[in-house]
């Protein structure tokens, strides 16, 4: 196996993995935002909350350095093309 077909597995891998952080993380946000609608007070949730949250933006926006674009709000003039032309997420590529 040649570097350049190697770079490409490796490359592959880490999107994979930086994008199941973001699901599993978006998960836990969710479920946290879901607790907090029913325990508004709770310290404890709160401050995980948080920590998610700090975690989840910090996943997006290295995905969004790296890959390009994962939200609409991570779109800037200088990677608008990047959001347009490669494929979304979802679409993972094998």
């Amino acid at each position: 196996m040649n570097n350049d077909t190697r770079n490409n597995q490796n490359k592959k891998l880490d999107k994979r993995r930086i994008m199941v952080n973001i699901y599993q993380l978006g998960f836990a946000l969710n479920e946290a935002v879901l607790f907090l609608d029913t325990h508004p007070s709770d310290p404890e949730a709160i401050e995980y909350y948080n920590q998610i949250k700090e975690k989840y933006n910090e996943a997006v926006n290295i995905y969004a350095d790296y890959f390009g674009p994962l939200l609409a709000s991570n779109v800037t003039s200088e990677n608008y093309w990047m959001w347009v032309a490669t494929p979304m997420p979802w679409e993972m590529e094998d």
